[in-house]
């Protein structure tokens, strides 16, 4: 019997990783370097391309919500990538608070959007989206209101998030390699789920 891959678990763990790394400045770990080009790179690699090619791979297999998950996300990694590879060129870059607060509020809706649909599909799905929410809306509150706290909070609760994706791709692995449930994901007793495809 030929098996096809969890792809699945690709997604989460670049996901997660790439969550995990550059939230670490924004919780306050390490101080904002000028030009951190590890961090450029693993955003670009991790987040930006192996979280595409895991949504690509995801779609051929008909499953909407990691499809949508993790290529709208890998555009978002693209994005900070390019962005901060401007700033750290010298490049005159102008983004007022006011629109970076918008622009993260957008992503926020998005990643409401898919807990939404998260919230039928097990539990571990619904916390790592809701985190992920949750971080991006402190993040937009942090550059509307200037206030360093909520910065903080923005990357912890990225963090956190990056715990539980870490914990869904290895749920996934171990799940499949043993064949039967090892790590729980709170997942209906049906099994049943959009992951499932």
């Amino acid at each position: 019997m030929n098996k096809t891959a969890n792809v699945s678990a690709l997604g989460y763990a670049a996901f997660a990783l790439t969550l995990w790394l550059t939230s670490m400045t924004p919780a306050g770990w390490f101080d904002h370097p000028v030009d951190n080009s590890l961090l450029l790179l693993l955003t670009v690699v991790l987040g930006g391309c192996v979280l595409a090619i895991a949504g690509i791979l995801r779609w051929s297999r008909g499953n909407a919500f990691d499809t949508l998950l993790f290529v709208a996300f890998a555009g978002y990694w693209w994005i900070a990538a390019l962005y901060q590879h401007s700033l750290s060129d010298g490049a005159h870059v102008s983004t007022s608070a006011g629109f970076l607060g918008w622009y993260y509020i957008v992503w926020a809706f998005l990643a409401f959007c898919i807990w939404i649909a998260a919230c039928r599909d097990g539990v571990a799905r619904m916390l790592f989206t809701l985190g992920l929410c949750l971080s991006l809306f402190a993040q937009a509150l942090a550059n509307w209101t200037h206030l360093e706290p909520l910065t903080v909070l923005g990357g912890y609760l990225g963090l956190v998030s990056a715990v539980v994706g870490i914990y869904l791709a290895a749920a996934e692995v171990i799940n499949d390699s043993h064949g039967h449930t090892v790590l729980p994901l709170g997942e209906s007793a049906t099994g049943e789920g959009p992951h499932r495809s």
